[in-house]
């Protein structure tokens, strides 16, 4: 190698090394800034004031305007209700309401539910699907939402089908017990 090369080479070499030290120290480096927030996959969920034996302790969820339980109330919502995911940092989601009342913010995802229970009307609690019924409790997420109607997965087979918004619930009220081997058969028929 002359020596006009390697002191090219041994130039260049300090270049980089200075530039890389230059935005390290000024904080252009990728390690010394935060990483980028991941955005929201767009899914919707349900927030949720009940605690973790599915009693209700909160009728109303805080959403608020950082990604902290510092951060300022935007609104309060209604234990049960729909939300789309807009961005998601670490255990925080900031989701967007996608019923009334309209209200978009920062939640932990401890208030926040993906998947579902569906439950009809008494006395069989059974809901349409499909062609036939679903039993109550049938797990499920939500895929979207109109007028009044959710479409959902059931969990178990991965069928989808629309079905009446008020049928979307967190947990099984008691006035709908576990259905008997008859009636769970019965209401498969279709599947």
């Amino acid at each position: 190698m002359t020596p006009r090369l390697t002191g090219a080479l041994v130039g260049a070499a300090l270049l980089v090394a200075a530039a890389g030290t230059v935005a390290a120290t000024n904080g252009g480096s990728a390690a010394a800034r935060p990483a980028p927030a991941a955005t929201g996959d767009g899914r919707l969920v349900l927030i949720s004031g009940r605690d973790d034996h599915g009693l209700l302790a909160a009728e109303r969820v805080t959403l608020r305007n950082l990604p902290a339980t510092g951060g300022v109330s935007t609104g309060q919502v209604p234990d049960g209700t729909l939300a789309r995911v807009v961005e998601v940092r670490g255990t925080w989601l900031r989701v967007s309401t996608v019923e009334a009342p309209s209200a978009d913010g920062w939640v932990d995802d401890f208030h926040l539910r993906g998947g579902v229970h569906l439950v009809g009307p008494p006395p069989t609690c059974a809901v349409p699907f499909h062609g036939g019924t679903v039993p109550n409790g049938e797990q499920a997420v939500v895929l979207d939402l109109r007028d009044g109607h959710a479409r959902v997965r059931i969990n178990r087979t991965g069928v989808t089908d629309w079905v009446d918004r008020a049928a979307i619930r967190e947990i099984v009220p008691e006035h709908c017990g576990t259905p008997t081997p008859d009636e769970e058969h019965e209401h498969h028929h279709s599947h």
